[in-house]
């Protein structure tokens, strides 16, 4: 999913608006082979979960050639610009595609994205629920960060957080490995540290204003904290 903090709309207009043309071609031309799957499936027929497993995976990969431009046909991204999605726990995958949606006409989506909203708004849940276990089946390719052995400042803002300015553990919520808990806390380790960066920077000042505790964290921060812990993220593995 794009970098929420507006970074996608630093994308010019005509590339957006190309994006989601050639996102939502994809998507709708992936759909046909589940009419196909199901007209080959025998009425009465039960498939074994492997055989469900098979089929939801190679529909996700269907899929995902839409997300490749920007996250990659494997979901390692393919800039730090946009996150990597490969290895992050489905649940979250499939909540974060729910939430860039509309809950009905006229409103505005939780998580706001010019890009991924509209993209998201077209995906039935079905669609969803394949391509987060598709990305999720992925292995994270380690972003090229010093390893968190040689950041001493961003592992104690990992693992016992900042006392004197009231910041928790990032452990607490992202796991000690950095791999999160989902569905409500996303996997970090391995990510591009310029997003986790970007990332924090947006809830400090409001402009991801999608998650109240992450904006209360962010804003007791200062930049080289915010760097420090980023680039221990980013070495986990």
């Amino acid at each position: 999913m794009p970098v929420s903090p507006r970074i996608d709309m630093l994308l010019p207009l005509s590339v957006r608006r190309l994006a989601c043309v050639l996102g939502l071609a994809a998507i709708a031309g992936a759909l046909p082979c589940v009419a196909s799957a199901a007209a080959a499936t025998p009425a009465g027929t039960t498939l074994s979960a492997p055989a469900v497993e098979a089929a939801q995976l190679a529909r996700g990969r269907t899929l995902a050639q839409s997300c490749a431009a920007c996250h990659g046909s494997d979901g390692n991204a393919s800039g730090p610009q946009f996150p990597k999605l490969a290895g992050q726990g489905a649940s979250y995958l499939e909540r974060e595609l729910e939430r860039f949606r509309a809950p009905r006409p006229g409103a505005p989506a939780p998580r706001p994205s010019p890009i991924m909203t509209p993209i998201a708004q077209n995906l039935s849940a079905q669609d969803r629920r394949d391509l987060a276990v598709y990305f999720a089946s992925r292995s994270v390719k380690p972003a090229l960060s010093p390893s968190a052995a040689e950041l001493p400042l961003g592992a104690q803002i990992w693992r016992g957080g900042i006392a004197d300015r009231r910041v928790p553990a990032c452990a607490a919520c992202h796991g000690a490995d950095g791999h999160g808990i989902p569905p409500l806390y996303p996997s970090l380790a391995g990510q591009w540290p310029q997003y986790l960066m970007a990332q924090l920077h947006a809830f400090r000042d409001g402009t991801r204003d999608d998650h109240g505790p992450m904006h209360d964290i962010a804003s007791r921060m200062t930049d080289a904290q915010i760097r420090d812990v980023a680039d221990f993220a980013a070495g986990l593995h």
